[in-house]
């Protein structure tokens, strides 16, 4: 199965026992929180951009240091996958485009929420340095568009102003 992990909290971080409150960029829609584990010292730093037309604040691209590599996942206000194509393991072939570039594509996987049960809402990336280095190189906007099997498909902005700064607040992983 390749599922990873993926813990979405909107504002509280857990990181080494203690909660951390993740920092605003001021005039962006990236926040971010450094973090380092107390027992491995590994950084568990992350970084969040939010999507420019979602109001509610659930709809997110998240950058964390895990295993000393930078992970990436997408998670969304609403489903990216229907029950049976989660059981069946049918993740779609997201769509991305930096800037006014040519569109690129990512292949994509399941994730488990923080009871270990599959997620219906959120993706993982399996090239994550390519999208790490998509968003790091953007000058304006990443959009990503992700089709839904027997639902329709869902296009996202992601004003990349901050993330960059915020990339360099949590250090290298």
């Amino acid at each position: 199965m390749n599922t990873r992990w993926v813990i979405v909290g909107l504002s509280l971080m857990i990181a080494g026992g203690m909660r951390t409150v993740a920092i605003q960029i001021p005039g962006t829609k990236v926040d971010y929180f450094a973090a380092q584990d107390s027992v491995t010292t590994d950084n568990r730093g992350m970084v969040r951009i939010f999507e420019v037309n979602d109001t509610t604040g659930e709809t997110f691209v998240r950058f964390a240091c895990e295993g000393r590599v930078m992970q990436a996942y997408f998670h969304g206000k609403n489903p990216l996958l229907t029950p049976r194509a989660r059981e069946i393991e049918l993740y779609p072939l997201v769509v991305y485009q930096v800037d006014s570039q040519q569109l690129k594509t990512l292949k994509a996987s399941g994730t488990l929420d923080e009871g270990g049960t599959p997620a219906l809402d959120s993706l993982a990336f399996e090239n994550d340095e390519l999208v790490v280095e998509a968003f790091r190189n953007a000058g304006e906007r990443v959009i990503l568009r992700i089709p839904r099997l027997g639902m329709s498909e869902l296009t996202f902005t992601f004003a990349v102003k901050g993330f960059r700064e915020g990339l360099s607040r949590i250090k290298p992983c």
